[in-house]
């Protein structure tokens, strides 16, 4: 039975279970078509707003932005401003006289102005730390500064070019691609990659340490690593497609932080009161023109614009956040984000088995509901501390989505199983009530009736045995008899009444039909020994009729120790034994009836000396059979022999501590 009970329950759990590998599996299923894309990027873009938010971290001190501004510009904010050749080469003149660790000009071709850019081109030539860029994936794509060799173009030069997603906003950074055709040397560098490695350069040559070299990544070869640190790249698993992903392209993880860069105008940066050395020195400077760049949508909440008032972003502050997470990547460990399809899996299985757990383990639906609202919010701060500490971006949206599922039908399982359990309980315990009722009724069914029994064998049958006993012996008279059938018949009478009675009346009483009354059972037992000898001995019975010596002592006894059924039986017993003298003590002239207490016990003795009965009815007559059940009702020991030199000895010894 425990066997088969126990497989039960293994079949249940494996059941159940079922419910939950459904959910989780339909919740995969409709990830991997792209159902929760845009839930899980809005559940990105919160988790870095809340980092510009809390400002978790502080301005990157190793870049600074330079905006030309007017005069140092011609045009209008409308049309764009252009430069001349000559004007920004003296710009950079001044920033390179400051050392920076690289500049970065972002600052397409087609904006700088003059026929003659030799200038500018041998400032390029002069510091291979000058990164120009070029753009070929917009409508007013750009083609490099002329005149540039080969290995300039490939070391100096970087596209600025921005991805969008489908909502408008800029969350990847596009790092490399084939952008004419699939020939090698067709691939281009991004303008942040090449801002990157020359930092890096420099900062190597000017240290004597080890030059951070761009190569292929080791755990995935499409990917760029600088030395040791792989930039994680973005594969078109998890909402964007192939379309969508050209090239290398990888999340931003804009710095948590309002005002995120130093920044500073041309025109402030050649005041002779300004530090230029605390701006530029061992920096990296982003240069770029006033209202030249376009302004675009990103995910994080900036409180203090860079370059303007402006509540988007400029391509400039875009770039330079891409830039500032590659190199804080590589020299400070800062974590780039990335995504694995293992740690998603793994994520989402683990919170929604959580979710499980708060229905079938609950003990009431409220605290399932409040142990579901803690895993769900506990989710939440574990992805947030993932993003914040490793980078790892995991499917929130769609594991809250699978948790609460689970939660709610795991829950409303465990409520409808403790209802059904409960029910059965209820169930069960009326049935049990009813049986116990039931044994009640029989045990005190079986009480009245031996009651009724104890009382008609100690009344009427004792009048009629002594009836039959007289008339046998000739012994009686006609107005005798009649005398004792009016007795015997007012007796059974008083019995009938006595069972009506009995059927309203709560009392706990002993029925004595031959007295025609019934006695207290809550008085002291000695007083009621005393009662049942008195009413015995008024009876007229033979073994009464020559007494001349009688010993009568009934010692107190504590009646509260004793139940009311053993009291009754105690008095049944002396009263069968009083019953046995009156019946079949022919002649006896002495009767003894005493109650002691004897080493903490009882002990209540009837002896006589009249002629006896018959050995055979004393071991099988009812006297014996209530003397027995006495005996094991109080515990005690029950002795009826031949009493010496003639009569009979009847005692019953009990414990106190009945």
């Amino acid at each position: 039975m425990e066997g088969q009970s126990r497989w039960e329950k293994v079949f249940d759990a494996i059941r159940t279970s079922l419910w939950g590998v459904g959910i989780i599996a339909t919740v995969l299923g409709a990830r991997s078509l792209g159902a929760f894309h845009a839930l899980e990027l809005m559940a990105l873009d919160r988790f870095l707003t809340l980092n510009t938010q809390l400002s978790i971290e502080s301005t990157d001190e190793d870049i600074t932005l330079v905006e030309i501004d007017p005069p140092h510009v011609q045009g209008s904010v409308e049309k764009g401003y252009t430069i001349t050749a000559d004007s920004l080469a003296d710009i950079l003149e001044t920033i390179f006289a400051n050392e920076p660790t690289v500049v970065g000009a972002d600052i397409v071709s087609y904006r700088i102005t003059g026929e003659n850019q030799e200038r500018l081109r041998s400032l390029i030539n002069q510091h291979s730390n000058l990164i120009t860029v070029a753009n070929y994936s917009s409508s007013n794509s750009a083609e490099p500064i002329t005149g540039l060799s080969k290995s300039q173009l490939e070391d100096q030069v970087g596209f600025n070019d921005l991805v969008f997603d489908r909502d408008g906003i800029i969350r990847r950074a596009f790092l490399g691609s084939y952008f004419l055709s699939d020939e090698a040397d067709s691939y281009k560098i991004s303008f942040a990659i090449q801002v990157a490695k020359g930092h890096f350069y420099s900062k190597a040559q000017a240290d004597e340490g080890k030059r951070f070299e761009i190569e292929n990544g080791i755990r995935d070869p499409d990917t760029m690593r600088f030395e040791s640190r792989e930039i994680p790249r973005l594969v078109s698993n998890y909402g964007y497609t192939e379309q969508q992903i050209g090239g290398v392209q990888t999340l931003i993880n804009y710095r948590g932080n309002p005002k995120p860069f130093e920044v500073v105008t041309v025109s402030d940066l050649l005041e002779p009161q300004t530090d230029r050395s605390s701006l530029i020195k061992d920096k990296i400077i982003i240069l770029s023109l006033a209202g030249a760049a376009h302004d675009f949508a990103i995910p994080v909440t900036i409180a203090d614009r860079t370059l303007d008032e402006s509540p988007l972003a400029s391509g400039i502050e875009i770039q330079t956040h891409i830039i500032s997470q590659i190199v804080q990547a590589v020299e400070e460990q800062r974590p780039l984000i990335w995504t694995g399809r293992t740690a998603q899996y793994v994520f989402l299985v683990g919170v929604s088995i959580l979710g499980i757990s708060c229905g079938r383990f609950s003990k009431d639906t409220l605290s399932g509901l409040i142990s579901l609202l803690v895993t769900v919010f506990a989710s939440i701060f574990l992805s947030y501390l993932f993003l914040l500490r490793l980078g790892l971006w995991l499917p929130l949206t769609a594991a809250l989505v699978s948790t609460t599922a689970n939660g709610l039908v795991y829950i409303n399982y465990a409520q409808n199983k403790r209802r059904s359990e409960k029910m059965i309980q209820q169930l069960d315990l009326a049935l049990d009530n009813e049986r116990q009722l039931s044994e009640r009724l029989a045990f005190e069914r079986k009480k009245t009736i031996e009651n009724m029994f104890d009382s008609i064998h100690n009344g009427p049958l004792q009048t009629l045995a002594n009836l039959l006993r007289r008339t046998r012996d000739a012994t009686i008279d006609l107005p005798d008899i009649c005398l004792g059938l009016e007795d015997l018949n007012r007796e059974i009478r008083y019995i009938g009444d006595s069972i009506k009675q009995d059927a309203h009346d709560q009392k706990d009483s002993l029925d004595v039909s031959y007295a025609g009354t019934k006695f207290d059972l809550d008085i002291p037992l000695q007083e009621l020994f005393q009662e049942v000898y008195d009413a015995m001995l008024s009876r007229p019975l033979l073994g009464f009729s020559n007494l001349k010596f009688t010993i009568i002592s009934f010692a107190p006894i504590e009646s509260e120790i004793l139940s009311i059924d053993t009291k009754r039986k105690l008095c049944r017993f002396l009263e069968e034994a009083l019953g046995n003298v009156g019946k079949h003590a022919l002649g006896a002239t002495r009767l003894v009836v005493t109650g002691k207490n004897k080493d903490n016990h009882y002990e209540l003795t009837v002896a006589d000396n009249g002629s006896g009965g018959n050995g055979n009815e004393v071991e099988t007559g009812e006297g014996t059979r209530i003397g027995k059940e006495v005996e094991k009702i109080t515990g005690g020991k029950f002795i009826h022999k031949p009493n010496k030199p003639k009569g009979f000895f009847c005692q019953l010894t009990f414990p106190l501590s009945t």
